[in-house]
């Protein structure tokens, strides 16, 4: 499903104050490197398990309704908006009766409420948009350990002294958080 970020992530999914001791860095000096390697380590370790740690707003569009609506990440907080263009072109919201979000699985999908169908669109490019938000929260306080223990070990690995090996087996922590 074709998908973008309408609104990022407010904060870090590790704390500043914890990325600057795995990296074992006095003061704020190097503060805006450490929150690009946190970020970085952050988007590979969501882009493995398919899941936002920290709550952000995805917008989902389609050209028309063809079967469930996968959410593009795990775990679903709520839907904020679903609109489609009719067909006489008009903008119309979806009623939240006629349509139901399965969280059960993951990655979760939208589907029409029991007895319900999909609408008929207008047949335009960008005829569905779904807003969706997902995310353990809107701060690292309900990051699993897991991915807090990941991202602390690559921040801690890149400002190693250099030499230092670094270990294969970061991505199995992960493991357990894997969708698939």
């Amino acid at each position: 499903m074709p998908h973008k970020v309408i609104t990022p992530p407010a904060t870090m999914a590790v704390s500043l104050a914890a990325a600057r001791t795995a990296a074992r860095v006095n003061g704020t000096a190097l503060d805006d490197e450490i929150k690009i390697a946190v970020g970085n380590a952050t988007t590979e370790a969501e882009h493995y398990t398919g899941r936002a740690f920290i709550n952000r707003t995805y917008q989902i569009t389609l050209d028309r309704f063809c079967g469930d609506i996968e959410i593009p990440a795990s775990p679903v907080v709520s839907i904020v908006n679903f609109v489609y263009t009719d067909g006489d072109g008009a903008p119309q919201e979806l009623n939240p009766a006629d349509f139901r979000f399965d969280t059960t699985r993951e990655p979760g999908f939208i589907v029409p409420a029991f007895g319900k169908a999909w609408p008929a669109t207008g047949g335009d490019i960008e005829s569905v948009k779904v807003d969706v938000i997902c995310g353990y929260g809107p701060d690292d306080t309900k990051v699993p350990d897991a991915v807090k223990a990941y991202v602390l070990a690559r921040v801690r690995e890149q400002y190693a002294p250099p030499g230092t090996p670094q270990s294969p087996w970061l991505l199995s922590g992960l493991q357990a958080l894997k969708v698939y």
